[in-house]
């Protein structure tokens, strides 16, 4: 039973990722976002797949969870990729038009 909630929960948590992913890809924009924070959630994962892979060591039996941290994590990670991305263009974006305003005018 545990095993069903913990597949629930990755389940619920990448739904919300494809949402993150989806309206920054819409809007091309990270505003609201934190890398630290995504990265954070990364870190997060990875300590989720390190007991997966300790049970492995010790039993020599794979937990089939250990595949949706994975994908979790590959798919958080393209998040951390968008929020830097796009908060690059947006500063590039803001340098150019104060760029090509001339004071006093």
């Amino acid at each position: 039973m545990s095993a069903i909630l913990e597949a629930l929960m990755l389940g619920a948590f990448s739904i919300s990722w494809y949402c993150s992913i989806w309206k920054m890809l819409r809007t091309r924009q990270a505003a609201g976002k934190s890398l630290g924070f995504v990265l954070l959630i990364c870190f997060g994962y990875v300590f989720g797949i390190a007991p997966k892979v300790a049970l492995y060591r010790d039993t020599g039996v794979w937990s089939e969870l250990i595949l949706l941290y994975i994908w979790n994590l590959l798919v958080t990670g393209f998040d951390a990729y968008l929020v830097v991305r796009f908060t690059r263009q947006g500063i590039l974006r803001a340098v150019t038009a104060r760029s090509r305003t001339v004071p006093g005018e």
